[in-house]
């Protein structure tokens, strides 16, 4: 049996690579094809951007569903808050309340952070007030160089703008426990060396231009709570009330005088 075997005559040419072998009339067409590390690269941006915008999108959903909440809680809050009936007087504010007046909280009871007490100017002094008989107009402390006005009662508005004298309490001169309160810092320092009295000092409270002049008997400091330097005296006492101590206001400084005769 005859085999048949191909040859390829010496000194041919082989075929070239490029066209392997497919002739020139062939009709495919080779293909153009891009390195595959660059269209991954292309794709895992894509997914980057995309990932970073639902993040986005994500955070200002959470922000918002956030302040939706915390104003339906404020407005719970101030729908449920009662008003003081009519007629209470200050006498029942300890049952009431249930801490000292001096303290740096805003009317919206928001503490006002650190960083941010320099924004806030003190108010200046107003004029003095025209007192009424047996009320106090002027606090004078010489040591710590603090003449200021009274106003009557101890609510921020009033401690924005001088000393505040509790509603209540007894007057310059009188039997009884006269409660003088004021800020340390951020409204305004009218108290601000409050600490450096020492027992022996003088305070002078004025009532209609008359002096009543005070003897420091004691200095405390007591938990914002502690209520019981606000109860009345069968002595004629002054008690100054500051938050305490200075720009942290964790506590109250508490300096108590008695009437010198």
């Amino acid at each position: 049996m005859t085999s048949h075997r191909l040859t390829r005559s010496v000194g041919a040419p082989a075929p070239s690579p490029a066209s392997g072998s497919l002739s020139s009339g062939t009709p495919f067409r080779r293909l153009q094809t891009r390195p595959l590390n660059q269209r991954r690269s292309r794709i895992s941006l894509g997914r980057l951007a995309n990932l970073g915008l639902l993040l986005v999108e994500l955070a200002a959903v959470a922000a918002l569903a956030w302040w939706v909440y915390t104003s339906i809680a404020e407005w719970r809050s101030l729908a449920e808050a009662e008003p003081l009936p009519a007629g209470t007087t200050e006498t029942s504010w300890m049952a009431t309340n249930t801490v000292l007046p001096g303290g740096h909280e805003a009317p919206s009871q928001a503490s006002v952070p650190a960083h941010l007490r320099a924004l806030i100017q003190p108010t200046a002094m107003v004029p003095l007030p025209t007192a009424a008989p047996g009320r106090a107009s002027r606090l004078v402390i010489e040591k710590t160089g603090v003449d200021a006005p009274v106003l009557q009662g101890d609510s921020d508005e009033q401690l924005r703008m001088g000393v505040g004298h509790r509603l209540g309490t007894a007057g310059p001169g009188q039997v009884g426990n006269l409660v003088l309160s004021g800020h340390n810092d951020i409204y305004g320092q009218v108290f601000r060396d409050l600490d450096r009295l020492a027992e022996g000092d003088l305070i002078t409270v004025y009532s209609r231009g008359e002096p009543f002049t005070y003897v420091v008997k004691q200095k405390l400091i007591v938990e914002p709570t502690d209520l019981s330097v606000l109860e009345p005296s069968q002595r004629p006492i002054r008690t100054l009330i500051s938050c305490y101590p200075y720009l942290v206001d964790s506590h109250r400084i508490v300096v108590i005088a008695e009437l010198s005769h």
